[in-house]
């Protein structure tokens, strides 16, 4: 199974779903690399990141599509892997959904959330230091006119407090969830 870490960009998804990488042993696809390969190709895409304009469609279309390979791949030595990724429209979070499907069996959605002065604070902090975004807040308010809901999520997680913490909660949320549905 693959489990997905979806929401908005400062919400915590990242540092969430590599500590519960760490803490259940399940391998970490870090989906932010592709996107850096893709950036490359195109030009127009870091103009774009620059002026916190959100990935075109057909970027993430392409993105997903690697993904998915890379899925392919990653099944014949794993049965689980968590990726995070903002999952921000139907259609094409739909690509990630389908090939998890096709190649791990099937997938889990936690949704983290984080309250808005939560949020900006992360993204405002300096510690972001080589992330493929230029302006994270600005490109979080950009992305939430965008988004679409996400309404189908397997848990909805209200990321407070530590991060320690936040881990040990939503550990036991995923084990709880993994265990019902065997």
């Amino acid at each position: 199974m693959v489990i997905f870490f979806g929401g908005y960009i400062g919400s915590g998804k990242t540092s969430l779903a590599k500590a519960i990488s760490e803490k259940l042993g399940i391998p970490y696809y870090e989906v932010d690399l592709i996107k850096k390969v893709v950036i490359e190709e195109d030009p127009d895409l870091e103009r774009n990141v620059k002026q916190n304009i959100p990935f075109p469609d057909e970027a993430r279309i392409k993105m997903f599509t690697r993904a998915v390979e890379d899925f392919a791949d990653l099944s014949k030595t794993h049965e689980w892997l968590i990726v995070d990724e903002t999952l921000h429209k139907r259609a094409i979070r739909q690509i990630l959904f389908d090939g998890a499907t096709k190649y791990f069996g099937g997938y889990m959605v936690v949704w983290v959330q984080a309250d808005e002065e939560t949020i900006k604070e992360r993204l405002s902090s300096k510690e972001r230091t080589n992330h493929v975004l230029g302006d994270p807040y600005g490109m979080y308010l950009s992305m939430r006119k965008v988004s679409e809901p996400l309404d189908d999520a397997d848990i909805v997680f209200k990321n407070t407090g530590g991060l320690d913490e936040a881990t040990e909660r939503l550990a036991g949320l995923i084990r709880e969830k993994i265990k019902r549905s065997r």
